[in-house]
């Protein structure tokens, strides 16, 4: 009989302890919206949302609106556009936030934009081009690149290559002037590439017309 009571409350008392670790573990998320435009009140669609480094889904609608659910807890909220770069405010329980991008480039990114005086043919290749013009980067003897300010994945140091959009294994075969711009992307906005941008990702945009 003895035995049967201590067992009984033995589960009583997880059961218990159970529900409690339960409903504290169960935080009820706060709703946050605003919108997200430039300057000249434009809609700007192509952004991700991460919460305390977090990617996290967010609808936004045609006229630019946005809406999330947010911990309670969290303290940093940021968007990342592909062609905007980024933007982060510290988020402190508000219950609308609205993003709002200037009309300069982004900072985050460094770019080699076209000139009409810019001679590309000084350079022998693309790696040259890219050791003597882009900043926050190195570029080794055997021509391998190292985004600085990232962490190597699976021992491997080269960044993801995107020319025109699309991902390329190799930039070998491109010619210095072929190109239009170049841009660098690391840590959360290389987040759209998931772990193949880990290293960070260079970024090719050619000219349409030599």
């Amino acid at each position: 009989m003895r035995n049967y009571v201590k067992i009984t409350f033995l589960i009583l008392t997880i059961s218990l302890f159970t529900k409690t670790t339960y409903s504290q573990s169960k935080i009820k998320k706060v709703s946050l919206s605003g919108y997200i435009k430039d300057q000249n009140n434009n809609v700007i669609k192509d952004v991700i949302f991460f919460i305390d480094e977090v990617k996290t889904k967010a609808k936004i609608n045609t006229y630019g609106a946005y809406k999330l659910k947010v911990n309670p807890s969290a303290k940093k909220i940021k968007v990342f556009s592909y062609a905007r770069g980024v933007i982060e405010i510290d988020y402190n329980g508000q219950k609308k936030i609205n993003f709002i991008y200037n009309n300069f480039k982004p900072n985050s990114s460094n770019k080699i934009t076209k000139k009409k005086k810019q001679n590309t043919f000084e350079y022998k290749d693309i790696y040259e081009m890219i050791r003597a013009k882009v900043p926050g980067v190195k570029v080794q003897s055997n021509n391998t690149i190292l985004v600085r300010g990232t962490t190597s994945f699976q021992g491997s140091t080269q960044p993801l290559f995107i020319v025109d959009g699309s991902p390329v294994s190799s930039i070998d075969n491109i010619s210095p002037q072929f190109v239009d711009k170049i841009s660098v992307l690391k840590g959360p906005e290389t987040a759209i590439y998931g772990v193949r941008g880990s290293n960070g990702v260079i970024l090719i945009t050619l000219k349409k017309k030599i």
